[in-house]
């Protein structure tokens, strides 16, 4: 019973019930109504269906549905996961974009233009070209290297 609590801890405060239906696993999970839950790649050999229940305000309850097998209860708990850690990070990202577009409008009233000119965006760099440097900004933690101009 350990494994199955600590599975349902894990979706905590999101779970709501995990029912068998006739020959099928039904994981119900309460989410925020702004969150996505149909974009998740799904490569799994399981069938494997996403059906709304109940939408109100503030959530949207959804069930998470497969044959009630081993690998029929692993897909849903493991795209429930993938659910919440996905739209989880996506608030975290809209949170730190906004701290940083305040930053940088607070760097933008406190410089001097020229100062200002001399600060470029590309992709994938973030370059100061006066006095920090040029940072790349690489796809894997620890790629990142400084280099100055």
């Amino acid at each position: 019973m350990k494994i199955v609590y600590n599975i349902v801890k894990s979706l905590r405060p999101y779970f709501f019930s995990l029912r068998e239906i006739k020959e099928d696993v039904s994981l119900d999970i309460k989410i925020p109504v702004s969150w996505k839950y149909g974009d998740f790649s799904h490569s799994d050999s399981v069938p494997f269906t996403i059906k709304k229940q109940d939408q109100k305000e503030t959530f949207t309850l959804i069930s998470l549905i497969a044959p009630a097998t081993v690998e029929g209860y692993e897909v849903v708990f493991k795209y429930a996961k993938s659910i919440i850690t996905t739209n989880k990070e996506e608030e975290e990202k809209v949170k730190l974009f906004n701290k940083k577009v305040e930053e940088l409008k607070q760097l933008f009233l406190s410089s001097p233009l020229d100062k200002l000119k001399d600060i470029s965006f590309e992709k994938d760099v973030l370059r100061n070209t006066e006095s920090v440097g040029e940072i790349e900004l690489g796809d894997t933690e620890g790629s990142s290297t400084d280099r100055a101009t």
